[in-house]
């Protein structure tokens, strides 16, 4: 049985015909029942998703593996899918948002840029750490932070904002690299600009979380000789995540991971002390 949890909107109508189409059983859950409205024929559980509800609907279920198409980045929800799928050591499938869209106009020439897409912020580090010259992003601070975490040498990590009337302190930390290395800008969009950073900065990689500015990316990064790696903004890491209905299916037809089994011998009231994300829970219900 597969466990499809899900922020509601075309992805998961999508993803259910899809399902259906290979014979795989599933659930879909909702936090609310405006996501879940429209949704359509199928199994629908709906209400807030918590460590020990979901692990009560895993065991309840028999449930091999969640997959997690919740479209909002670094969602709380995503946070209790990942604590649950380890601590019963299941599979966890993550369906995210494409950064590169097929279709999307390129004005530089594949021959004169080297880009890449790379969704495991693991393996971006790795590109990184591989790399002699900086790296500059242009991403969130969550995203930026995870993959500052593996990289050996932070010094060489830059991060371009808006110069503003007063340094967000607060803001730049949150990056997770050295704070004179989040450098204040007039400009951090249009090619000239990106290009003004890319050589200040003497930058061989630029990582972008988004597809925005795309071509004005790759032209500036042509320009300087950088590699383009474009990356996923979910702000979590998974080792199986996929940007599209069709290879997520592809992957759990192919596997046997909706007849293998997860730990189902945790009981109902030991279940609570087994999750990280409870005690963040109470904290918030404590302040409400």
């Amino acid at each position: 049985m597969l466990l499809v949890l899900s922020s509601g909107g075309r992805r998961a109508a999508e993803l259910a015909e899809r399902l259906n189409a290979i014979g795989a059983e599933f659930i879909y859950h909702f936090e609310s029942f405006g996501e879940a409205g429209g949704f359509g024929k199928g199994d629908v559980i709906v209400g807030k998703l918590s460590y020990r509800g979901l692990m009560r609907t895993v065991r309840q279920n028999r449930v091999t593996a969640i997959a997690d198409i919740i479209t909002a980045p670094a969602s709380h929800g995503s946070l209790v899918a990942a604590n649950v799928a380890e601590d019963l050591k299941i599979p966890l499938i993550k369906l995210i948002e494409p950064t590169v869209s097929a279709g999307t106009p390129v004005s530089v020439g594949p021959e004169k840029v080297s880009c890449a897409v790379e969704y495991s912020y693991a393996a971006v580090a790795n590109r990184i750490n591989n790399t002699v010259g900086s790296a500059v992003f242009f991403a969130r601070p969550m995203n930026v932070r995870v993959i500052a975490e593996q990289v050996f040498d932070r010094s060489a990590l830059y991060v371009p904002v808006l110069a503003a009337g007063e340094f967000d302190v607060d803001l730049a930390l949150e990056y997770g690299v050295p704070l004179l290395n989040v450098k204040e800008y007039d400009g951090i969009s249009g090619k000239d600009a990106i290009l003004k950073i890319l050589r200040g900065t003497g930058a061989k990689m630029l990582i972008t979380d988004s597809a925005l500015g795309i071509s004005d990316k790759l032209e500036a990064a042509a320009e300087v000789g950088a590699e383009v790696i474009f990356t996923q903004s979910s702000g979590y890491e998974y080792k199986n995540i996929f940007d599209n209905t069709e290879a997520l299916c592809g992957f759990i037809e192919e596997s046997d991971l909706l007849t293998g089994g997860g730990d189902f011998s945790v009981s109902e009231d030991d279940d609570a002390a087994n999750g990280p994300a409870d005690e963040q829970e109470k904290e918030n219900e404590d302040s409400d």
